[in-house]
């Protein structure tokens, strides 16, 4: 199933199509960005002459929700054009892998980048997250720290 331009508006249109290198788009809230990159990804992966697996990608946004409705979408896409090719195993295979496909956010990514290097880090393996509760406090304690420095 080939990604319908007709229903892209033109910044949304050449979004999709830019495959030469990275892209970086900036859009408000409801712009579609999430289509956007759902297409690219859908580009890629059906790419006649050089198509990549989904868990080579790394999908990257700040929220689990948007994680997850990204996720949600990619597999909406694999699953349309399966239904459009239902003999194409390489379609197939893109559904088990997208399971494993490193679709996330910012802080869980950055999580498992210091687990899986903690050591080199010289972090303990069992280290958390500051909830935004954690977060507030330890900046409070940080600027006051600083201040006092500062004016003594």
């Amino acid at each position: 199933m080939p990604i319908d331009l007709e229903t892209l508006n033109e910044p949304q249109r050449e979004a999709v199509l830019c495959t030469e290198g990275p892209l970086l788009v900036l859009a408000g809230a409801g712009s579609g960005k999430t289509r956007v990159l759902t297409e690219r990804l859908m580009a890629y992966l059906t790419d006649a002459e050089n198509p990549v697996d989904i868990d080579r990608f790394l999908v990257i946004t700040y929220t689990r929700a948007a994680a997850a409705e990204l996720r949600s979408r990619i597999l909406d896409g694999i699953y349309a054009r399966i239904a459009s090719d239902p003999e194409n195993r390489r379609l197939r295979r893109q559904v088990a892998l997208c399971a494993r496909a490193e679709i996330g956010t910012i802080h869980s990514f950055c999580a498992d980048f210091l687990r899986a290097n903690c050591a080199a880090l010289a972090l303990a393996p069992d280290f958390q997250v500051a909830d935004t509760e954690r977060c507030a406090s330890l900046r409070a304690a940080a600027l006051e720290h600083t201040l006092e420095r500062a004016y003594m």
